[in-house]
């Protein structure tokens, strides 16, 4: 039977972050079949870096990758500087936000040019929320998405204040700048990635980047956190990092769930790569509904596209990582999402009138 996308791409990119990654057993027509999706998902700049050395090194679609890495690089020097603009302007009306994601972990790769990025996630204390807005909002245009959460948001359980008592502070072209703790910033990495179905395989590469680039202090109760559903959560995710991409996880509380991680689990991982897209990112299900009523094909196709979220429909309801069936999760997120249908059913009125 002939290999999926997904597991092409987890065996392309299996330790590809390293400075000196293994060769990689893959042939040229292989990754031809996955070259799209590596490059729509971000990942392109690290094949480029694992195949550097290797005798596929000249071939064009090899070529295509280091194209990707070139273009990353600029884009890293660029967004730097768009960034430090905007914590500037932050930083002068009294605002002084966490940066998370992006920036904060493509530092952590051997180059930054490997890790792209497209936006700046900030948290904001909640009484500075109006305050940051309407600074990016003034001229000039900052040039660069930011996307600002009111404290930790669906991010984290930890308050504004907790984050950044256990905060470091890191130089982002030349401004100051704070970002959460290597305990927090992993477990936000790990809840971001599952909350989204884990489409990306960068986000699993995140998680072993920083993995592998933690401290001897590194603690991990406080990473986990007090809860045991949630600590769970994380430490499959980091699981899946070392199941699918060999990260390193000897010694951790992955190590342990590495072992018992539900078969659905990784194949719902694997399928989401071999899709490239999100169903998070689609429009709000009843919503997209509603506009086809009239058109039971779109509407049907509208509804198959967004029933496959196992690992989403988990997280929503609180459920257990097991190796039970998903569809009763997957059938009560949708009753806990119903008030959208009649929001939706309203507007479509409002607008027929």
């Amino acid at each position: 039977m002939a290999e999926s996308a997904g597991r092409l791409i987890a065996r392309i990119l299996a330790g590809a972050w390293r400075p000196k990654s293994d060769a990689v057993d893959i042939e040229l027509e292989e990754l031809a079949q996955v070259a799209t999706l590596l490059h729509q998902t971000g990942a392109g700049a690290l094949v480029w870096w694992t195949l550097r050395h290797s005798p596929m090194g000249d071939a064009e679609t090899v070529q295509g990758f280091h194209d990707a890495y070139r273009i990353h690089t600029m884009e890293a020097e660029a967004h730097a500087l768009r960034a430090a603009d905007v914590l500037g302007r932050l930083a002068a009306a009294g605002v002084t936000p966490l940066l998370v994601k992006g920036w904060a972990v493509a530092r952590l790769y051997p180059e930054v040019g490997l890790r792209p990025y497209t936006d700046l996630d900030l948290i904001v204390r909640p009484s500075e929320v109006a305050t940051a807005r309407a600074v990016l909002r003034e001229p000039p245009a900052i040039g660069v998405a930011v996307d600002l959460h009111e404290g930790p948001d669906r991010l984290d359980r930890l308050d504004f204040h907790d984050l950044v008592a256990r905060a470091e502070v890191a130089v982002l072209g030349d401004q100051p700048v704070r970002i959460p703790g290597a305990e927090d910033h992993l477990r936000f990495m790990a809840l971001h990635a599952l909350r989204h179905g884990v489409f990306r395989p960068i986000w699993l590469v995140d998680l072993a980047v920083a993995l592998e680039a933690r401290t001897s202090g590194f603690d991990w109760m406080r990473c986990l956190g007090a809860d045991p559903r949630r600590a769970d959560w994380v430490a499959s995710a980091l699981a899946l990092a070392a199941r699918l991409l060999g990260a390193r996880v000897e010694g951790t509380p992955a190590a342990g769930r590495l072992a018992t991680l539900p078969a659905w689990l990784i194949r719902a991982v694997l399928r989401n790569w071999s899709h490239g897209t999100g169903r998070s990112h689609l429009a709000p299900v009843f919503g997209a509904l509603v506009a086809n009523l009239g058109h039971p094909a779109s509407a049907w196709a509208e509804a198959r596209r967004r029933w496959d979220r196992p690992i989403e429909a988990t997280l929503e309801v609180g459920g257990a990582f097991n190796r039970l069936p998903r569809w009763p999760y997957q059938v009560a997120a949708v009753v806990r999402r119903s008030p959208e249908l009649l929001r939706a059913l309203r507007r479509r009125a409002a607008l027929q009138r």
